[in-house]
């Protein structure tokens, strides 16, 4: 595992933590890209919420299913998930129409929310042209204005927990995603996903016979994307900030190790790899630190969890009338933001790089309730 990060480079994810407006801890503006663990419970829109304003504007290009290789290729899939009453918005806005409402479903592809242009505009062209061409060091590194403080990118998630599939994403992130992060100057964050709950499940025989294994696997993987971000963005020179791990999995598993009830409760109880509010809840509070360094705000009460997803285009994929998963009680989101800050915190041992939580960090939590 990389080394853990000296005081220095603490200080550069302070620095960039300041929004394109200029303003310390306000004004972030965060894209996303990935497929379900992110648009179950519609995380990007919960982050939001979550921050309590320190992010300000979010936008998003999702898929169901998707790897990062295969987002790039099909683009945007959330045309009928988030053709919800949440999602409605007046017509005429930069949206998915669909018939006389329209609706906020995202960019339709990556280029498109990267660069804030359509795929056919000659601009856009020019910059997809760009982007399959690192061999100049990335040259055209803050060529224009930023769109994006971050991006929070996530593969599919047993694609880093294989090496074929995850030589293919490296692949992919170099020839595609970097030269993009380069020339808006965003800052990659990737989402180590969570293991699923039970070994075998949905053609991951051969990743592990525990959690464990098959999330040491998934850290390793995504441990190497940011790697490869780093060998591909001019980190060195200041132009960008390195690129991050959040660590959503480790986190899922210091909730396994004290309490099975409670990490059950994480995932989805109809599919079992999907994140329940629970685990959207604690994957939030990871991104919030991994990208900040701080901790969100902690809800006090019942109506505070509520309004988390008071605005949520999609939670629980309904089916047949089913009644999704709760959310997360005033004790267990307590419970959970403490594990978020404790494998985040510097001063816990436990930074965004891949490192494991120290050994005299170990047991200090304990569970709060469910």
């Amino acid at each position: 595992m990389p080394a853990p990060k000296n005081d220095d480079e603490h200080e550069d994810e302070r620095e960039a933590a300041v929004g394109s407006d200029g303003r310390p801890g306000g004004g972030i503006s965060v894209a996303f890209l990935g497929n379900s663990i992110l648009y179950y419970n519609d995380c990007p829109r919960f982050l939001v919420n979550l921050g309590s304003g320190s992010i300000t504007r979010q936008d998003s290009c999702l898929r169901g299913g998707a790897s990062l290789p295969s987002l790039w290729e099909d683009g945007n899939g959330m045309g009928r998930k988030f053709a919800t009453r949440n999602a409605i918005v007046d017509v005429g806005d930069d949206t998915t129409a669909g018939g006389d409402v329209a609706y906020d479903v995202g960019k339709p592809t990556v280029l498109a929310l990267l660069s804030g242009r359509d795929d056919d505009d000659d601009d856009a062209v020019e910059v997809a042209d760009g982007a399959g061409d690192v061999a100049d060091g990335a040259g055209d590194v803050g060529k224009e204005k930023r769109r994006w403080d971050f991006v929070v990118l996530n593969d599919h998630t047993q694609g880093p927990a294989r090496i074929e599939s995850r030589n293919a994403t490296r692949d992919a992130l170099l020839r595609w995603y970097v030269p993009l992060f380069s020339r808006y100057r965003a800052t990659p964050v990737i989402v180590e996903t969570a293991a699923y709950r039970y070994p075998g499940i949905r053609g991951s025989e051969d990743l592990g016979s525990n959690p464990r294994e098959f999330q040491e696997r998934v850290r390793e993987g995504v441990a190497s994307y940011v790697e490869t971000l780093r060998s591909g963005l001019p980190v060195r020179d200041g132009s960008i900030a390195a690129p991050r791990m959040a660590p959503v999995g480790t986190a899922y598993l210091r909730v396994h190790d004290d309490d099975r009830e409670l990490w059950e409760g994480l995932f989805d109880p109809y599919d079992n790899f999907h994140p329940s509010p629970s685990g959207t809840f604690l994957q939030g509070c990871v991104l919030h630190w991994t990208i900040f360094g701080y901790a969100p705000p902690l809800p006090r009460t019942e109506e505070e969890i509520a309004h988390l997803w008071g605005d949520a285009r999609v939670m629980h994929d309904v089916r047949n009338g089913e009644i999704g998963p709760p959310l997360p009680s005033l004790k267990s989101a307590e419970y959970l933001w403490n594990v978020a800050r404790e494998i985040c915190s510097p001063t816990e041992g436990r930074i965004q790089n891949g490192a494991k939580p120290s050994n005299e960090s170990r047991g200090k939590l304990k569970p709060s309730g469910t």
